[in-house]
């Protein structure tokens, strides 16, 4: 992992904390996600909220340059990650505080993750064109909330468990147990995002990318 340039000492501290805090209460695979990213050059931004217009955000460093390498050579995993940003907005920090900053790492590392799958596919599509990883911004919104909300159970804190519960990831039952609210996300992803997984699905992730098969 690498920072842009030019970002405040306390804002790196706070991204190096979250990933800590990732690989040490998160599940396998949001360790699995954390642990590439921090031995990748993906790359970290930390911009206003007015320039990004969402809490965190990912996508291409360099497009041109990452279909380039696309068509040139065979690209693994962990060299894929290199090729994506995320970035969060400084409001994220600056009044989330260590919640907010895990929070957006945690849903936009499953982008990340989800993202460096469809680039090293295509890198591959010539040798196995069956393996394309390409999918729509439906399948990616559901996989980046329950990644989000079984990061919430496992912290298993009041803040984190009600912050879920009213970003509708999580449920609560009448005995107290919170759990993954499958209902809640998909009507999240209707009314937030328009998107339906019998309906409208949206872009696949190349599309958003702007990539090209090999």
């Amino acid at each position: 992992m690498k920072f842009d340039a030019g970002i405040d000492q306390k804002y790196r501290t706070s991204v190096e904390d979250a990933f800590d805090a990732i690989i040490e209460h998160g599940n396998d695979l949001h360790k699995h996600i954390a642990k590439h990213i921090l031995a990748s050059d993906m790359l970290v931004r930390v911009q206003p909220v007015s320039e990004i217009n969402a809490s965190g955000i990912t996508g291409l460093i360099d497009p041109s340059a990452t279909n380039d390498k696309i068509a040139d050579e065979r690209l693994g995993l962990l060299e894929a990650f290199g090729e994506v940003y995320i970035a969060i907005a400084e409001e994220t920090i600056d009044t989330g505080g260590q919640q907010g900053c895990e929070g957006t790492f945690v849903h936009e590392g499953r982008h990340a993750y989800d993202f460096a799958q469809t680039i090293a596919s295509f890198s591959d599509a010539a040798v196995n064109p069956l393996s394309l990883f390409d999918p729509t911004l439906y399948e990616l919104e559901y996989e980046a909330h329950r990644t989000s909300g079984e990061y919430l159970l496992k912290i298993d804190q009041p803040s984190y468990q009600d912050e879920g519960i009213g970003l509708m990831i999580l449920g609560r039952k009448a005995d107290g147990p919170c759990f993954i609210d499958n209902d809640g996300i998909c009507k999240r992803l209707s009314e937030s995002y328009g998107l339906a997984a019998d309906g409208n699905q949206g872009p696949r992730a190349s599309e958003l990318l702007g990539l090209r098969q090999k």
